[in-house]
């Protein structure tokens, strides 16, 4: 996740220390120093924790001060940095993905607003990375720009970065450039490889991530969703004892062609023990089933559905729907896609407090939508179509109606402010 500037001022506060989250540079890695960027970058992507990690430029990591970027030579943006890393003999062409953003922060220093520029790392638990060629060391100049030689006229250049070399930060210490990292480390970067060091519910979504690992079976009539690398996962469906009490058409649904569902519960197992059970909805008369999406809240009652991307209750979604069913047609279904779009998807619960205090987006959905006559009317006679003489609707069908069209422009409204901000960032 991308630093905001809240989180940024606090880390700055705390300069000069460093640690393995985050390294202060006075100013940006000039255009024959940028092995020395690749390798603070390598070392950061290698460490055993799982959140971003920042290269902080501006601030003199000397003394802390805030000095503030002073010239923009050398300077990389997102794409530079990118294109810059994709271009490097990383084994198994697998390179760290980054970004780049300019910030403004007062400097006691200088006395007035700086400019400073963060390098995010994010996080990536394929580690450890390293590369699969030397990397030839770059050209030492001297103090006048230029080319400093050998006796025989050649270059004289910096030290190489060798292949199969295994850098990593440990505290505030990157990996000398002529070393791996100690066997300790290593061993943490795999048990991080590895999701070994998770807990069980982040065991679960390390898991659950790996999609072509997982293949639906069914036994004494239930079915289950079997992680391969690992039987002691298990996703089961099973029956939910409360489905008579629930209500068979939610908002979610309403622009699939049948908006009656049906209820069962999916269980989270390890070992057999459920460790997690979540409502779920079968749509579209059993043709795919999906852990229920929470209610949102934003202003005055202004109601919505959502999912957190990192969340259990989404990756056991996104499982099931890249399953290969023995049913083609299930498989190739699109209407989760579909429903997807009734509601919004949260990158994480960060993004979703954030939005919580936006007041732009309070006043916006606090005016209160009314649906047309004519959306109500086709709405409601959809439900009407796909209704069964036992579904116990709590209120009149037209009322329902105008109600999840309300909910669906709710989330519509936040989805526009989302897209909004990631332009913005």
């Amino acid at each position: 996740m991308v630093l905001s500037q809240e989180a940024l001022e606090k880390i700055i506060s705390m300069a000069p220390e460093e640690n393995d989250h985050w390294d202060f540079k006075l100013q940006w890695y000039k255009k024959n120093d940028r092995n020395n960027l690749l390798l603070d970058i390598i070392n950061m992507v290698n460490t055993p924790h799982h959140d971003d990690c920042y290269i902080i430029i501006g601030v003199d990591d000397d003394t802390g001060d805030i000095v503030g970027v002073k010239s923009n030579t050398g300077r990389m943006n997102r794409q530079n940095l990118q294109d810059f890393l994709r271009n490097k003999p990383f084994a198994q062409n697998f390179y760290p993905l980054t970004d780049v953003k300019r910030y403004t922060v007062y400097s006691p220093t200088e006395g007035k607003n700086v400019k400073i520029d963060v390098i995010t790392i994010f996080n990536e638990n394929n580690v450890p990375i390293y590369l699969n060629e030397d990397l030839e060391g770059e050209p030492i100049l001297d103090k006048n720009g230029k080319f400093v030689r050998n006796e025989d006229g050649t270059k004289k250049r910096k030290q190489k970065i060798k292949q199969g070399l295994i850098y990593s930060r440990i505290n505030d210490s990157n990996t000398p450039i002529d070393s791996s990292t100690n066997d300790a480390q290593m061993e943490l970067l795999w048990k991080k490889r590895l999701g070994l060091d998770l807990n069980i519910f982040d065991r679960f979504k390390h898991c659950l991530k790996e999609t072509n690992n997982w293949f639906y079976t069914e036994t004494e009539y239930r079915p289950k969703y079997i992680y391969q690398m690992n039987p002691d996962f298990v996703v089961e469906e099973a029956k939910d004892k409360r489905e008579e009490y629930r209500a068979h058409f939610v908002s979610w649904t309403q622009t699939l062609m049948n908006v009656r569902v049906d209820y069962r519960c999916i269980q989270l197992k390890y070992r057999g023990i459920v460790i997690k059970e979540y409502v779920a909805t079968v749509m579209d008369g059993g043709r795919f089933i999906a852990c229920d999406p929470k209610t949102g809240n934003i202003g005055n009652d202004n109601f919505f559905y959502y999912y957190v991307k990192d969340s259990l209750r989404y990756l056991v979604n996104e499982m099931i729907k890249c399953i290969s069913f023995p049913n083609k047609a299930t498989h190739n279904w699109e209407g989760y896609d579909q429903i997807k779009k009734n509601l919004v998807v949260f990158e994480n619960s960060t993004e979703l407090s954030i939005l919580k205090e936006n007041k732009n987006l309070q006043n916006e959905l606090n005016q209160k939508y009314t649906p047309s006559d004519g959306d109500i009317t086709k709405l409601y006679r959809k439900i009407n179509n796909n209704r069964e003489s036992d579904d116990k609707l709590w209120n009149d069908s037209k009322i329902i109606a105008e109600q999840f069209l309300i909910e669906k422009h709710n989330a519509m409204v936040v989805n526009q402010h989302l897209k909004s901000n990631s332009k913005l960032g």
